[in-house]
């Protein structure tokens, strides 16, 4: 049987100075050539053979084992956010206005760490393992659906991931069997009418009615076009219109939008499509003109049943408790991989347990990951998912 924690020990402190390295040099979505470049040089240091063909910043990385077996995909994401950290770290970020304020940054080093580890032990490789690095998973359409694209998953059986969690404690991971995100769009409507004097309502052609129209009706679509048990919101996010405080003029143009989320990729599809039925036809019926942009985001992300029992069982061997939570209808674009083949994604806490520091929420310009215990029991964790997956499936 394998050593799992030996292999963490041999590896060393390595895996906390490439996160606080990735952390204080943090890259928006898909604009990340810097870290990709850092991630291709230590695939290639490794002995680790990258796959040709894929797009933009992504890198994948591949070992093939003497051993016959399934292919493995393991999977982190890379990109930071726009936002400026307040956290007084000695590796808080060095690029104004940019943060890993989700833990990207850690999925990465962790990644790395797993593949750095089984370039070392090759011995340990049975069938392929694929080392998914994604760009640009903060921002639609997410760099998993160009992955997709690109063939990836046509070279993998199973696929698997952890995303930390700075909400909760180290030591718990939320493995849910089933849909655990939820799939999301976005709408906008650019709508014109006919400007005028408020004096003058009748020679002008008010949008902003045609527009009022669209925010009760939208927000209606779950109470009158959902069944009453499927989670779903739609919500109106921005609306645009006029000068403030310029009472009598009435706007030519009205801009307004939102989005839906719901745990079904097939009603996303249905209530996008009612959303636009509207918004053609309301401001057909005020004679306004209506341009209707409806971007359709990341699927429902659905956990497969064996590729969870994989996980919790990882998850118990090494003394991480295991917790089921609801779904939610925050999204993840790893569902783009679970709608090609069987995958599961955990939320892996990393919270600080002592209460030394708070537990923060994602996107935060506070966010903090217990580091220094950790990334070490995360490495630890994915590796045993591997083995355990490579040996089981």
């Amino acid at each position: 049987m394998t050593d799992v924690k030996k292999l963490v020990e041999e590896y060393g402190d390595q895996i906390i100075k490439n996160r606080r390295y990735l952390h204080a040099h943090p890259e928006l979505s898909f604009q990340e050539t810097n870290t990709a470049a850092w991630i291709r040089d230590h695939l290639t240091k490794a002995g680790i053979e990258l796959m040709p063909g894929i797009t933009g910043n992504s890198t994948v990385g591949f070992l093939k084992g003497s051993q016959p077996g399934p292919s493995i995909g393991l999977r982190a994401d890379f990109d930071a956010l726009g936002l400026t950290e307040t956290n007084d770290l000695p590796y808080k970020s060095t690029n104004p206005g940019v943060m890993h304020a989700c833990g990207h940054d850690a999925h990465a080093s962790i990644l790395m760490a797993v593949a750095e580890t089984l370039a070392r032990h090759r011995e340990l490789v049975r069938g392929t393992v694929y080392f998914v690095f994604e760009q640009g998973e903060e921002f639609l359409p997410g760099g998993a659906q160009q992955l997709v694209k690109d063939g990836i998953m046509d070279h993998i059986d199973y696929m698997f991931a952890i995303h930390v969690n700075a909400s909760a404690p180290l030591g718990q991971i939320d493995i849910h069997d089933g849909v655990r995100f939820a799939a999301v769009g976005t709408y906008d409507f650019k709508i014109r009418g006919k400007g005028g004097h408020g004096g003058f309502p009748h020679k002008a052609n008010n949008p902003i009615f045609a527009a009022s129209e669209l925010v009760n009706d939208i927000a209606l679509i779950p109470a009158l076009k959902c069944d009453p048990l499927a989670n779903c919101t739609v919500s109106v996010s921005y609306l645009h219109c006029g000068v403030e405080g310029v009472a009598n003029v009435i706007p030519e143009t009205v801009s307004m939008g939102g989005c839906v989320r719901v745990l079904d990729t097939d009603l996303r599809q249905s209530v996008m499509e009612e959303i636009e039925r509207l918004g053609n036809s309301i401001c057909a019926a005020h004679q306004c003109e209506v341009k209707t942009t409806m971007v359709y985001g990341y699927p429902a992300c659905k956990n497969d049943a064996s590729c969870v029992s994989i996980m919790q069982d990882a998850a118990g061997a090494i003394g991480i408790t295991v917790i089921d939570c609801p779904p939610s209808l925050g999204a993840e674009d790893f569902g783009y991989f679970s709608e090609q083949k069987p995958a599961a994604v955990a939320w892996f806490g990393m919270g600080d347990p002592t209460g030394t520091h708070e537990l923060t929420p994602h996107h935060n310009p506070k966010f903090y990951l217990y580091d220094e215990k950790g990334l070490p029991l995360a490495l630890e964790y994915m590796l045993s998912v591997y083995l355990k997956a490579a040996n089981t499936l």
